[in-house]
């Protein structure tokens, strides 16, 4: 059975949680030990 492109699962351009969050949330932990790296070998 191939997939039809065409149909959606009532996605409408609403962005979801995981789209933005997941990045941002990344972001932060990645932010978070770099500061604690630099803290420690300072």
């Amino acid at each position: 059975m191939a997939h039809d492109p065409s149909h959606d699962h009532g996605h409408h351009g609403e962005p979801e949680q995981n789209e933005i969050g997941g990045p941002v949330v990344f972001a932060l932990i990645l932010f978070g030990l770099v500061v604690t790296a630099i803290a420690f070998l300072a």
